[in-house]
């Protein structure tokens, strides 16, 4: 027997194309900024399921913070709310150094592997906060572009 992979669906979000093309300040509260939701419907129930994600969302860094850095995080949960299942964390740090004012990229890459097959619809949520103790989250505004890519590969 052959085991192979194929593409099962694949999905962008995009919120903002350029740079400067959004002004939104971040918040110590869940931010969403992409969702997508895939039809695996088709996949087979013996072969494992892989979801790869890929995204950017760019910040600005106030001309003048109130805090020695920023820690913006970004989740990726399997769902719809920030308290789903978590298939992806990180975080980028906004130092004051001289490039205050300027777009911060922040490129991300995951997978989510083994995803139950359940109704044939998975849906995936990427969100952005600001986790900065003793700074203002305003501080950091997230300024595009933004974009989050899922690609579902099953048999």
């Amino acid at each position: 027997m052959t085991l192979y992979s194929r593409t099962l669906d694949g999905r962008t979000s995009q919120n903002a194309s350029t740079t400067n093309s959004i002004n939104v300040p971040t918040s110590a509260a869940y931010q969403l900024f992409g969702q997508v939701g895939l039809d695996i419907s088709q996949a087979s129930a013996s072969f494992p399921i892989r979801v790869q994600f890929d995204g950017i969302i760019t910040f600005r860094l106030d001309l003048v913070p109130t805090a020695l850095f920023n820690l913006v995080e970004i989740k990726i949960v399997r769902g719809t709310n920030p308290t789903d299942p978590v298939v992806f964390s990180g975080t980028k740090t906004l130092f004051p150094n001289g490039t205050e004012g300027t777009p911060q990229e922040y490129s991300f890459a995951a997978s989510d592997y083994n995803v139950p097959i359940g109704t044939g619809f998975v849906v995936y949520t990427v969100f952005a906060r600001n986790i900065t103790v003793g700074g203002d989250p305003t501080d950091v505004v997230r300024i595009g572009p933004e974009s989050f890519n899922a690609l579902a590969l099953g048999n």
